[in-house]
């Protein structure tokens, strides 16, 4: 019924825009999709209160991961838009910035795409993860720790700050004394016992960093002695609220009433998402995600983090199995800065990740690697993409570039 109405809206849209100017056609789309500028706080570089200190401090040390090898930052990094600008994230042992974390092979994949950091304190972001394993249900916040744990957190944000922590190619890594202490321990109780060896640390002091970490966390009210692992996620969760906040973008600012704010093309191309691209069936509200789960067939390649290698998406959380390949829709604010697309990375650029949306067949035609890689599944997973793919109307590269010019506006 969703995609009926959207299909309806966009078709009143063409209908009604041909005796008018572009601004007049924009401001149609605004009114229909009820468009506003988001609201977004001022960044921080620096902040001299101690919960900034403290989650600062937190996002930055070693000492949360089993071999002490890596941090929150080690994933997150501004020049890439607070993502690592890999197609997969290479986690545990894994040296340097960006590409150079492949290039001594030591590295763990961790076979998917890291997010982006920035904005997503917002309140309107309702669920984590590329298959939303972090949630709000019904006003509760549900997760892999289980309803007992959750009064701990003051967010959703706070329980997907910290989420990492528990997975073994992420931070746990092996051969140390928080896998020891892990063992086959379900995710629930890997939170005490992760939290048991972080507290011995902070409280023993062994290292130069556990100690600073741990006079910063005693400055802001933290009880080591008491330490656990929502202690950590709140405060992480308060320091990348003002580290990485939303920003106000060239769109936001046409919204706010500065027509020259983007130029022909980007109005051209908005017209297009709104209109007969049918972008906006997912891709909808300030962040330009609807938060639900949705398949356009994006390739698996030779890694994924359920069986045979495969990345089942949402299906992975909910074990249903019209959930089979469905992944959260992304939010495309800042989308520029944050290449490879997809869970998978597998996407390059955005105008391939475009055009996989009214054309996979382009994708495996020019990338033999994944052709090969995905040979027996791909009609599998073509055979997943939603219903509302099969109504995009687009029809020249012209076309296609102009959407890309909308998307860098975002």
């Amino acid at each position: 019924m969703k995609y009926f109405y959207i299909s309806l809206v966009a078709l009143f849209i063409t209908l009604n825009l041909n005796a008018l100017d572009i601004d007049q056609k924009l401001a149609l789309i605004k009114d229909v999709y009820v468009l506003s500028s988001k609201e977004c706080k001022p960044s921080i570089s620096e902040d001299n209160s101690i919960d900034f200190i403290a989650g600062k401090a937190l996002f930055e040390s070693k000492v949360l991961s089993g071999n002490e090898d890596i941090a929150c930052i080690n994933c997150h990094l501004d020049k890439f838009g607070s993502a690592d600008g890999l197609p997969l994230a290479a986690g545990v042992l894994g040296d340097k910035e960006g590409k150079e974390r492949y290039f001594d092979g030591k590295g763990i994949l961790v076979q998917r795409n890291a997010f982006s950091l920035k904005g997503r304190a917002h309140s309107e972001f309702v669920n984590y993860f590329w298959d939303g394993k972090a949630q709000i249900q019904d006003k509760k916040i549900v997760s892999q720790f289980g309803n007992q744990l959750s009064s701990k957190f003051d967010s959703i944000f706070a329980v997907a700050s910290i989420l990492p922590l528990i997975e073994r190619d992420e931070f746990i890594g092996y051969n140390n004394e928080i896998e020891d202490e892990v063992g086959n321990k379900l995710y629930r109780n890997r939170y005490d016992a992760i939290g048991k060896i972080i507290r011995k640390r902070l409280v023993e002091r062994k290292t130069k960093e556990s100690s600073e970490l741990a006079d910063k966390l005693v400055a802001a009210n933290v009880n080591i002695s008491t330490f656990e692992l929502a202690d950590a996620g709140n405060l992480l969760a308060k320091f990348f609220e003002k580290k990485f906040p939303c920003e106000i973008s060239n769109w936001d600012k046409y919204l706010q009433g500065s027509k020259s704010a983007i130029s022909l093309s980007q109005k051209k191309g908005a017209i297009l998402f709104f209109g007969k691209g049918r972008c906006a069936s997912c891709h909808s509200g300030n962040f330009f995600s609807d938060f639900d789960f949705h398949s356009i067939g994006t390739p698996q390649g030779y890694f994924g983090v359920h069986s045979r290698h495969r990345d089942i998406g949402r299906a992975g959380v909910t074990n249903r199995v019209e959930d089979m390949y469905k992944f959260r829709t992304p939010p495309l604010t800042l989308v520029k800065e944050t290449p490879p697309y997809g869970h998978s990375g597998a996407f390059k650029t955005l105008r391939s990740v475009i055009v996989h949306h009214f054309n996979p067949y382009e994708f495996y035609k020019l990338n033999d690697t994944y052709y090969e890689a995905d040979y027996y599944n791909i009609g599998k997973v073509i055979g997943s993409r939603d219903s509302v793919l099969n109504a995009i109307d687009i029809h020249s590269e012209e076309e296609v570039s102009q959407l890309i010019d909308f998307l860098e506006a975002l």
